[in-house]
């Protein structure tokens, strides 16, 4: 079942998989509860960081900061206490995230900088932290250290996959999509477009794989249009990110710092305004749908 989760990740909806990760979480919960071997504990407690990494995940998606924060440091206390490096990595990878969506990039780039600590070197951990840290440094204005962080970064993407299924995974097309959103922060627009439209070129391939990333990336490519001067493949992109078919907390984020950039550049844009109806109605969407309204 972890197994499972973290490799078809996107083929669930956040309501779904919360319901049913949180089920195997307790029922670990209760085998602790028992008489075991050491070997056995260990193996149990690393369950329990892998199945607590999925359920941080799945609130972060469901816009539920303070649950994903408290799973993301379940799941490291169970990785620590099995000597687990590789789980308490991505612990802190989920807690960066969740801190950037939540607008506090500064606590962000501190769990990065943790799980860079305890990340092994060739792990697809150290790959997502490493995207982290520069896209950290780059909302923070730290333009040099960003720019250090992407040299890196794109270093470790030459050994990764064009594009690679799984929650716990990294590949090619996120480094460029997390380049995108960085080089958005430094104030180049250029670069911002370039690298999104190369990482929507893998995404397209099988739209299927990474839904969110890849509707976020659509929005960092509306938002290098718009500050480009072409609302209309602004608003055409951000539609794109809109129609996906797996909502999650980071699209809204996104959609609405796009549509506030668009309102303040292009005030009487028909366009914009059909941008700014379809956000409120994917967002009304996926109230019900949080709010399990089977109508939706």
């Amino acid at each position: 079942m972890i197994d499972g989760y973290g490799r078809h990740y996107a083929r669930y909806d956040a309501d779904e998989l919360w319901r049913s990760a949180i089920a195997d979480r307790r029922h670990v919960a209760q085998l602790l509860e028992h008489r075991m071997t050491l070997k056995q504990r260990r193996e149990l407690y690393v369950d329990a960081a892998w199945l607590s990494l999925v359920l941080a995940w799945a609130a972060h998606d469901r816009g539920d900061v303070r649950t994903a924060l408290a799973y993301a440091a379940d799941a490291r206390h169970h990785a620590d206490q099995a000597d687990h490096a590789e789980a308490a990595a991505w612990s802190w990878d989920v807690e960066a995230t969740t801190w950037f969506y939540d607008e506090h990039p500064a606590q962000a780039l501190q769990a990065v900088q943790h799980g860079l600590a305890v990340a092994s070197a060739d792990g697809a951990a150290r790959v997502r932290l490493m995207g982290q840290l520069a896209r950290a440094h780059a909302r923070l204005g730290h333009v040099i250290s960003a720019s250090d962080a992407l040299g890196h970064l794109r270093h470790q993407a030459e050994q990764q996959p064009l594009h690679a299924p799984g929650l716990f995974t990294a590949d090619a097309a996120r480094v460029w999509s997390v380049a995108a959103s960085s080089s958005l922060w430094m104030g180049d627009n250029q670069q911002a477009r370039t690298c999104a439209e190369q990482a929507l070129g893998i995404y397209e391939a099988d739209p299927r794989i990474s839904p969110t990333r890849r509707a976020v990336t659509a929005l960092d490519l509306g938002m290098a249009f718009a500050r480009l001067g072409d609302p209309e493949h602004a608003v055409a992109h951000g539609m794109t990110a809109l129609s996906t078919p797996r909502q999650a907390a980071a699209i809204a984020v996104r959609s609405g710092t796009l549509c506030v950039a668009l309102e303040r550049a292009y005030p009487k844009a028909a366009v914009v305004a059909q941008f700014r109806h379809s956000m409120a109605q994917s967002t009304q969407r996926t109230k019900r749908i949080t709010d399990g309204d089977p109508s939706a």
